[in-house]
């Protein structure tokens, strides 16, 4: 194996192993999820290079028994539900503190009326989050405490981030989603030559003190928000459910994403 790729996919086990003890989730059960990951992602491969895909070809490749794939190939795969709610929601958050139908001039969202054909809490859904009713979206919106209701007819923004507090099932959905997505713009950069390298950047440093974490924090969160806003709207502009002409062009999944981080530094004696 190489000895650099072995030493990164340690450091990534091992924060999903204590996700796993938390949750009861033993050796066995994992190791039945690999395989069937690996099976998977080997059909796959070979579909791509376009080879024959049997059961011995796998078993060769990844070093499984017939058997085992034989009976993990006829067996249905966990799916995650795509995180619907998660994406839409802060699509409409982002558009309502963008766009100029819905916002200040200083950038501050308006109170908008939930029913209305212009300038609606009603509309800036339509617009935003595709074919979900706006009824479902207020209703999400306020479960997580990111609006609330101005008498019966009115709603204003009160938090311009949304997660979804409540829903663990919905955590689990990102989990799957961000890391997948993140690994898999590090495995392509790997393997791309320098003109088509995806953008992955992060900013460390490794001795900060602890009382300035909060505002460090609140600087990172406003920025990052900033930026979000600003790539939300350029793709708000050119997502093809707004664009009925160029419906018949195929589809791409595209973002960027931002994550804050924090974990105690490893002394520099240690680090020798």
């Amino acid at each position: 194996m190489n000895e650099h790729l072995a030493r990164a996919l340690y450091t990534i086990f091992k924060p999903l192993i204590r996700l796993m003890l938390r949750h009861g989730i033993s050796f066995g059960d994992v190791t039945r999820l690999l395989k069937k990951a690996y099976i998977e992602a080997t059909e796959a491969e070979l579909v791509a290079s376009g080879e024959k895909v049997t059961t011995s070809r796998i078993a060769i490749i990844t070093g499984l028994t017939r058997k085992d794939v034989s009976a993990l190939r006829k067996e249905n795969s966990p799916k995650l539900e795509h995180s619907t709610n998660h994406n839409r929601a802060i699509r409409v958050i982002s558009g309502w503190i963008s766009d100029a139908q819905y916002c200040k001039e200083d950038g501050n969202p308006k109170v908008l009326d939930i029913q209305g054909e212009t300038g609606s809490f009603e509309t800036l859904v339509s617009r935003y989050s595709g074919d979900i009713p706006y009824r479902a979206m207020l209703k999400e919106l306020l479960r997580t405490d990111a609006v609330q209701k101005i008498a019966d007819n009115k709603v204003e923004l009160v938090r311009s981030a949304y997660l979804s507090t409540e829903d663990e099932s919905e955590k689990y959905v990102l989990l799957g989603e961000d890391v997948s997505l993140l690994i898999e713009t590090i495995a392509h950069n790997i393997s791309s030559d320098a003109d088509e390298l995806r953008y992955q950047r992060k900013v460390l440093y490794d001795n900060i003190p602890q009382d300035k974490l909060d505002e460090f924090k609140a600087l990172a969160n406003r920025e990052n928000q900033l930026l979000l806003v600003k790539l939300n709207t350029w793709l708000a502009e050119h997502d093809m459910d707004k664009q009925n002409t160029r419906s018949s062009e195929k589809p791409m999944e595209v973002g960027v994403g931002v994550y804050y981080f924090e974990k105690p530094a490893i002394k520099k004696e240690d680090k020798k």
